[in-house]
């Protein structure tokens, strides 16, 4: 797995949380920061279950 790619998710789950302590967690940059980060975990989850199908078939 790319660590680059954990490395960003761990950077925006801190802006995230950042964010949410300074506003609320409804506020719109929280939501945003939010629906961002999903799309990475999504990422990461996605080149986990493809390494593992490159694992089985080898």
């Amino acid at each position: 797995m790319d660590k680059q790619l954990l490395v960003q998710v761990e950077r925006l789950r801190g802006k995230m949380v950042a964010a949410a302590i300074e506003n609320n967690t409804l506020h719109q940059e929280v939501l945003h920061l939010s629906q961002s980060l999903d799309e990475l975990i999504l990422q990461v989850q996605v080149e986990k279950r493809a390494k593992a199908a490159r694992r089985k078939n080898s």
